[in-house]
């Protein structure tokens, strides 16, 4: 059953919808719970369970709470306890706190003899509010004859409440007075004094106390219906009544009062610990400045914002508000700009610029200045007491410390940066030295050797020298391509141009480029003519195939075998290409590393591997395609097989 209060105005927006259900410790909260959870389901909003403690409740009920908030975890719901004297006063003040859409409440009765009190639903139904409320019906019947303990909600005035307890009192003293003596009676009225203590304090218990002595005197004592005593016991009795009645009321309403700051200070703690998890959450400055300020917005009801310098204007500048839009005033932005230099609080309630309608708090940490707060006091209906000042505070000081954090992690990440960016500078510098250094050597030596001794050279040492330089200048090409390939990885500005081509023509491409370095070694081809297309970049996975190559090349004996192969796998729709040599072999420890950048099998600029650069644009070509590459044994434990693995499109050409 569904049922709007009144006083109902325009929907939620849908960002800020939550799902609250009430929970009693009863045997109905199960439902409740359920319920809840298929209903933030089909909406998909967040939800919350909710209990209102009110100091009452037994071991029993504890316990059934505690299965129900577990349920409520394993559902993917919040929880959460309320301090309160009045439990439907208390869930109206987090519904509006929360901007709560739906609320669901049990729809049980009161049991025993207070028939006449309205249940949750009705109370919250007559005080209004706005979101919608929902009544579940309980799933189970409550056992019949089963005792609970209940409180009784009253909502008056102080001396009202010990007229009433007083009555109630006299009432009862009246029927017991042919039972019981005079002694026992005070007893009747000291027990008013005590419930007019819970109920409304210490001046209730001192009011009830006074009205209980003229009425057991006026009443009860000879002669009755007069204050006049007859009876030197009977003055004894009624005097001590009085003063035992004065300071039960004084300790039972300090009592009281003790209990009401210890709930306060339970609830302000559980929002301060809640707001610290929250900042410890969060990881950049915007997010502690939101949850920082909506806090505070939440809690006071009041605007607020933030203010900081701006290197393009003069003064302080609004980083953020909450609610959006909220701009302080001309004095506001002076006395923000006074805090920020002297470090000090300025406007409303404080001892500096108290007449504007804002207080700006500088958020100090470390003699740093990172901000000023500020909160628009003069809004509020209520005066700012002890408890809100203390929240400020303690609110502003974590807020300080969490932006505090931000900057460093902030500044930390910058130079952790910049150190990773020299460390790589440094590294390849020093990988690349030799390998641009060596051929530019036998380019300058081989060239030198033409001009200076053409007339004693032959054709033979001729071609011989220009071979050399043609070759070393397609080695230092290659390693200039290397360098510019991983620059457009790393920015990734590689771009893919898609086109048909055949492992044949890539593999006659590859080997062509490479064949100078081929000298020595035989290179076998094994795969079947009927290979499908790859559907790729032909430019790139050819210069991926050049750089595996070169680098079987490099680590193969004279004389050796260098075995290329592909194979279509059918059943996975993709092509396997794999480059065996008879090499060293890589450990299995280093097989995946020696993919990463500037990792190769030598020491170095002095190191005849080369930058350790190839096999890491490897694995960015083939990653851009969707493909994989990794290192393997040789056949029989002997060498190294690199396997690269391209996807192939659902409908490919098959070669001729």
């Amino acid at each position: 059953m569904s049922m709007t209060p009144e006083g109902q105005g325009h929907a939620l927006p849908s960002r800020s919808a939550r799902l609250l259900v009430a929970l009693s410790g009863g045997s109905e909260d199960a439902s409740l719970v359920r319920a809840a959870h298929r209903l933030a389901e089909r909406d998909g909003v967040r939800w919350r369970a909710i209990h209102v403690d009110t100091g009452r409740d037994d071991a029993e009920r504890r316990l059934v709470l505690e299965r129900d908030f577990a349920m409520v975890q394993r559902l993917g719901g919040e929880t959460r306890v309320l301090q309160g004297q009045d439990r439907a006063s208390e869930l109206l003040d987090h519904a509006r706190e929360h901007h709560v859409a739906t609320l669901l409440v049990g729809c049980s009765r009161p049991s025993g003899w207070r028939v006449w009190r309205r249940t949750l639903a009705e109370q919250l139904l007559r005080r209004g509010g706005t979101f919608d409320l929902v009544v579940v019906a309980e799933a189970r019947k409550r056992p019949r004859f089963r005792p609970r303990r209940r409180q009784l909600s009253l909502r008056l005035h102080e001396p009202l409440v010990a007229l009433a307890s007083t009555l109630a009192a006299l009432v009862a003293a009246w029927g017991l007075d042919f039972w019981l003596d005079l002694a026992n009676l005070s007893l009747v009225f000291l027990a008013a004094v005590l419930a007019s203590a819970a109920l409304a304090g210490t001046r209730a218990a001192m009011l009830s106390a006074v009205l209980g002595f003229l009425a057991f005197n006026f009443f009860f004592t000879q002669p009755r219906f007069s204050l006049a005593m007859v009876e030197h016991s009977q003055l004894l009795t009624v005097v001590f009544f009085l003063l035992v009645a004065l300071v039960v009321g004084q300790q039972a309403g300090s009592g009281r009062r003790r209990l009401l700051a210890l709930r306060a200070s339970r609830e302000q703690t559980h929002r301060l610990l809640s707001f610290s998890r929250a900042l410890a959450a969060a990881t950049d400055r915007a997010q502690v400045t939101d949850i920082g300020l909506s806090a505070l917005e939440r809690w006071l009801r009041v605007p607020a914002v933030l203010l900081e310098r701006d290197a393009t204007q003069p003064g302080l500048v609004v980083r953020e508000a909450v609610p959006p839009g909220s701009t302080p005033d001309a004095g506001a932005l002076s006395a923000a700009t006074w805090s920020w230099q002297h470090r000090r609080p300025s406007g409303h309630g404080t001892g500096d610029l108290a007449d504007q309608r804002w207080r700006l708090l500088p958020l100090v940490e470390h003699d740093t200045v990172l901000g000023v707060l500020g909160l628009e006091l003069a809004v509020r209906d209520a005066a700012i007491g002890p408890d809100h000042e203390a929240l400020i505070d303690a609110v502003v000081s974590q807020l300080a410390m969490a932006l505090e954090r931000t900057r460093l992690v902030s500044e930390l990440g910058e130079a952790r940066l910049s150190e990773e960016n020299e460390r790589l500078r440094s590294a390849l510098l020093s990988s690349v030295s030799h390998d641009l250094r060596t051929p530019l050597a036998s380019i300058i030596g081989s060239a030198s050797s033409l001009r200076d001794l053409e007339a004693q050279l032959g054709e033979a040492d001729r071609r011989e020298l220009l071979d050399g330089i043609l070759s070393e200048s397609e080695r230092l090409n290659r390693y200039i391509q290397n360098l510019l390939d991983m620059t457009r990885l790393g920015q990734g500005d590689m771009k893919i141009e898609r086109d048909w081509v055949s492992l044949d023509d890539l593999a006659a491409s590859a080997l062509k480029r490479l064949g100078p370095s081929l000298s020595g070694l035989t290179v076998e081809r094994d795969w079947p003519d009927d290979l499908p297309l790859l559907y790729v970049h032909p430019a790139l996975i050819e210069q991926a195939l050049v750089n595996v190559i070169d680098n079987a090349v490099r680590f193969s004996p004279e004389g050796g075998t260098l075995r290329l192969e592909g194979r279509w796998r059918e059943t996975e729709h993709r092509l396997d290409i794999r480059v065996t040599d008879q090499g060293p072999g890589i450990p299995p420890g280093l097989r995946e590393t020696v993919f990463d950048m500037f990792t190769t099998g030598g020491d170095g600029d002095r190191s005849r591997y080369g930058s350790g650069l190839g096999l890491a644009i490897c694995r960015g070509m083939l990653g851009a395609h969707g493909g994989t590459i990794a290192a393997e044994p040789g056949p029989h434990g002997e060498g190294t097989t690199i396997v690269m693995q391209l996807p192939l499109p659902e409908e490919s050409p098959h070669g001729e």
